[in-house]
């Protein structure tokens, strides 16, 4: 037994619920065993007592059988490999399935795996088309099942701070945000069939090596880390995009064939700009405890902003509060008052709650945060940004996806 993956409280007592054995985990099954499944997902669900691991699939048999070898050299757990998907599906007896494959692929796994009756949850970016945002959404509200997003950024603790201080009006109405995921990851644009990464400058007398997600696709595609925790912040949506590149061939990396840099100004329902940027193949400064993410709002009456270096504070600054100056802030990405089990689950303490929001609602009907609509509204903006460089920097209207009689009709 390890620990519960629960935000729900006890009775009286601020804490997680008990340790007590939980009498049904989730029987999951992983498809996709990328590095990403492999050291998170797989030892997540061994770490929490919510989740009972039954199977894993991938399309390259060699990682399937690494990683049942691994598993029980490691934890003495034997699952069953698939690289047969269907198979999968057919054989087990599955309550849920997490999908963690490159995003283009995910959205056919994700409506395959919820017209089989199982819960899901998937990986960031959800996808790269709008026809699969549609696909996913009809799905969920045709099966009625749960679909959870493990985006993780928006359960820092900064962030979670930053909702309640621009929710209760401490700086007014936001009118300008931004977002930038600007990281060094060279060594993450080409892969080979064991999994194996490799240098740009190795992939010339290596011929088995392959671009990976990353040098297929625009970086600001990867913009839902920016716009996941930005938009709960604001409690808001995107209506339109527009966005502008650099050429779509890396000045410092040539073997890689994207821009360094893209940009995307975005307007939101409620009146605020944004501005997000994205890039992987320039080198970039640490940014504290986020590494490569940072994050500003400038409202109508005070400022939030995330630390710019290593060396510098998140600040806060507030019009009238006798402020001359920005105040530094001891913002971490940590949650003050979260449970002990969060606490170096990964990236900053937050993988945690993901984890926790899917047990919740699987388990004990706790509606998930970054449901299938909220999940769409972090992924199409992106989409989006990339359509507009692709067509001249035209500007892009966002659909919007919930139900009601102002959403678009499209084929299901």
């Amino acid at each position: 037994m390890c620990a519960r993956a629960t935000l729900l409280e006890n009775a009286g007592h601020r804490d997680v619920l008990d340790a007590s054995p939980v009498e049904n985990p989730i029987r999951l099954g992983v498809v996709g065993l990328g590095h990403r499944a492999v050291h998170n997902v797989v030892r997540k669900t061994i770490d929490y007592d919510d989740y009972e691991l039954v199977a894993v699939c991938d399309v390259r048999n060699k990682l399937v059988e690494k990683v049942k070898a691994d598993l029980a050299r490691e934890f003495d757990l034997a699952v069953r490999g698939y690289t047969d998907f269907d198979e999968m599906l057919a054989k087990e007896d599955l309550d849920a399935v997490a999908v963690q494959t490159d995003a283009d692929k995910q959205a056919p796994l994700i409506c395959q795996a919820l017209e089989a009756g199982c819960h899901v949850m998937a990986e960031v970016p959800l996808a790269y088309s709008i026809e699969d945002c549609w696909q996913v959404v009809h799905a969920v509200e045709r099966t009625g099942k749960t679909f959870l997003l493990m985006e993780q950024t928006r359960f820092w603790g900064f962030v979670r701070a930053w909702h309640q201080i621009v929710q209760t009006g401490v700086i007014g109405r936001p009118v300008l945000v931004e977002g930038e995921y600007l990281g060094y990851y060279p060594g993450f644009f080409f892969q080979d069939d064991d999994g194996r990464f490799y240098e740009p400058q190795e992939t010339a007398c290596n011929s088995g090596v392959r671009p990976t997600w990353r040098a297929r696709n625009h970086p600001i595609v990867y913009l839902p880390h920016e716009l996941s925790p930005l938009l709960y912040v604001l409690e808001d949506r995107v209506e339109r995009v527009v966005a502008m590149s650099t050429r779509p061939q890396s000045y410092r990396h040539p073997e890689i064939a994207v821009a360094d840099a893209q940009v995307a100004l975005m307007h939101t329902e409620k009146d605020a700009v944004m501005r997000l940027a994205t890039g992987f193949t320039v080198p970039a400064v640490h940014r504290r405890d986020t590494i490569h993410h940072w994050y500003h709002i400038k409202g109508t009456e005070g400022v939030l902003e995330w630390s710019r270096t290593d060396s510098d504070s998140p600040k806060l600054w507030v019009h009238g509060w006798q402020m001359p100056e920005p105040v530094a802030m001891p913002w971490g990405t940590e949650q003050a008052h979260g449970p002990a089990a969060a606490r170096g689950s990964g990236h900053g303490g937050a993988d945690f709650y993901v984890f926790a929001q899917f047990a919740d609602a699987v388990l004990r009907g706790v509606p998930a945060e970054l449901d299938v609509y909220k999940a769409v509204e972090t992924a199409a903006p992106a989409i989006l940004a990339a359509r507009s460089i692709e067509d001249g920097n035209s500007p892009q209207d966002v659909p919007d996806f919930r139900p009601g009689p102002h959403r678009e009709q499209v084929p299901r």
